[in-house]
């Protein structure tokens, strides 16, 4: 199985759940920083758009695909990474790990009904979960810098990110080295939004792959154009 794949540029890991697992395992283990990203067709369409978008991806330590249709786009979806990846056994089982070590986990959204959605969403899945802290990302002057201060008084061992895209990816940008963090992980605010289900949902899902086919053709067009 591949383990990266490029699109448009853009390296993405595809590692299977288990072999991500154990590097970010081993990672928090030695307490080195961590950022982890979720990946989907509208992320990968604002990377081919905002510069800023592709340079924080680019910056993460690892990127977990969150649609398959990713890498049925390039050919190479297998029968587990499509399950995987449709089922978000990653999430799932980073959470697990999270809630067993009674690690402490932050919260961030983009208001203050999503944050408290979002952390009745983690809780419902993993009561136990140690939610040390919560905090709203919105377009108030300010807000960024409020926001790392109270996330560094908790000093949280990982920020769980249900932020919007392009705010998630601009606000580990620019201060990915200010946080008092060991893990980042974002997970964006599709959650939420379960899984596509009926003939709508097979016709979303298959314009999807055809428009990220046709920005692969078009970059690789482009590349090939200027040799």
């Amino acid at each position: 199985m591949i383990k990266k794949i490029d699109i448009a540029g853009l390296q993405l890991d595809n590692y299977t759940v288990r072999e991500m697992i154990m590097r970010v395992d081993r990672r928090i283990s030695e307490k080195i920083l961590t950022t982890i990203e979720e990946v989907n067709m509208d992320t990968l369409a604002l990377a081919e758009s905002d510069e800023e978008v592709k340079q924080s991806l680019e910056a993460c330590d690892y990127t977990v695909i969150a649609d398959e249709g990713i890498l049925r786009a390039v050919s190479a979806d297998t029968l587990q990474r499509r399950h995987e990846i449709e089922d978000h056994d990653f999430f799932y089982e980073l959470f697990k790990r999270l809630e067993r070590n009674d690690k402490k986990i932050f919260v961030i959204a983009e208001s203050q009904k999503a944050v408290d959605e979002a952390e009745e969403f983690l809780l419902g899945l993993f009561d136990r979960a140690r939610i040390s802290g919560k905090g709203v990302l919105d377009d108030s002057p300010g807000c960024s810098e409020n926001l790392v201060n109270e996330i560094n008084i908790v000093s949280p061992d990982a920020i769980a990110s249900f932020l919007p895209s392009p705010s998630q990816e601009k606000f580990l940008l620019h201060n990915r080295e200010k946080l008092l963090m060991n893990l980042w992980y974002g997970i964006g605010n599709n959650k939420f939004m379960g899984k596509k289900h009926g003939f709508i949902g097979k016709i979303r899902k298959m314009l999807d792959v055809k428009r990220l086919t046709h920005l692969i053709n078009t970059y690789e067009h482009r590349q090939n154009s200027s040799i």
